[in-house]
């Protein structure tokens, strides 16, 4: 009888033990399928930060000096363009005079907050590198219509920002380069192959600290999720898949020291871009992810000028 009642101890006790675990395994599965779910679901307002910091949506609401060109006595036009699907997009074209004789680059900017916080960038640029600048604005960010801002929607802002570009009467259709700072830089790609697809001329694409893909990122970012990304995430941006097949001109511009994106991420990129017809890279030395064009100098700003004039020298090569 001891001996039986051991052994029924025993198997109640295990029984209870396979109990608690299997409950513990659901209630865990339970909340991952739940934060799984979270972030499939809300993923794009984790990429997409149309204010931040205490900046508001809008650049007319941003501290002085931010708000508009206007405030820097410099020409430019204020434009909405229209996209594919209707959504406007707001845009400020600053000008140097006698534009036309001059490149234009037009300018994506990175995940968060308005084009009137890029403004000290864009005036640099113009001073620098004597360009005209395109500044785009995101649907959902700034004075762009209130949508949510998602991959798909992004790609559509970007193809009319260039449909635009192309066709206004100051711009020299074949001196436009396109730059793009981290997220802008993905938007760049994503534009440069389109331009390629719909024989579009583009003299270069500039491109600053930017990533591989989101994938890339998530696993750098959030390696706890990395090994269930596939069945979270939705947006893609991959650069990487684009960068072997471009022929336009290209300079990577890379921060040595970003704390945001891994160094690593350019210098593949660059190792990837096999076909562009002229390919560049300038690392700056302790350059982080947001200030790599501060802290570059003179050596910076030589750079690309160098780049623009010779990329702007290259017979217009007939698009395949």
């Amino acid at each position: 009888m001891d001996t039986i009642a051991r052994n029924d101890n025993g198997i109640s006790l295990s029984s209870s033990l396979i109990s608690l675990l299997w409950n513990i395994g659901t209630v865990v599965s339970g909340l991952v399928a739940v934060l799984g779910g979270l972030l499939y679901a809300k993923q794009d307002s984790l990429l997409y930060y149309p204010e931040i910091g205490g900046i508001p949506r809008r650049p007319g609401d941003n501290p002085a000096g931010y708000r508009s060109p206007e405030e820097h006595e410099v020409p430019f036009e204020t434009h909405l363009i229209t996209c594919e699907d209707g959504v406007r997009i707001h845009s400020w074209l600053i000008l140097r005079e006698q534009s036309e004789q001059h490149p234009t680059i037009v300018f994506f900017h990175g995940n968060a907050g308005n084009i009137g916080l890029r403004l000290p960038n864009a005036l640099r640029m113009k001073q620098y590198l004597n360009v005209n600048v395109f500044l785009v604005e995101y649907r959902g960010y700034g004075d762009s219509d209130s949508v949510v801002p998602n991959e798909a929607g992004l790609k559509l802002d970007a193809e009319a920002a260039l449909r635009f570009v192309v066709r206004h009467k100051a711009i020299d259709p074949t001196k436009i380069f396109l730059f793009g700072r981290s997220l802008g830089g993905a938007v760049a790609f994503h534009l440069a192959r389109y331009a390629e697809k719909n024989k579009i001329h583009l003299a270069g694409v500039i491109l600053e600290n930017t990533f591989l893909s989101i994938a890339a990122m998530v696993d750098h970012l959030m390696p706890y999720v990395a090994p269930f990304k596939s069945l979270i995430l939705r947006i893609g941006w991959r650069s990487s898949q684009i960068a072997p097949y471009l022929k336009t001109p290209l300079l990577y511009l890379a921060g040595s020291a970003d704390n945001l994106v891994p160094h690593e991420h350019m210098l593949e990129l660059h190792r990837r871009s096999k076909s562009s017809r002229m390919l560049q890279m300038h690392v700056i030395l302790h350059g982080t992810h947001n200030e790599s064009w501060i802290q570059g100098g003179e050596e910076y700003w030589a750079k690309i000028r160098s780049f623009i004039a010779e990329a702007s020298s290259l017979p217009m090569k007939k698009l395949d």
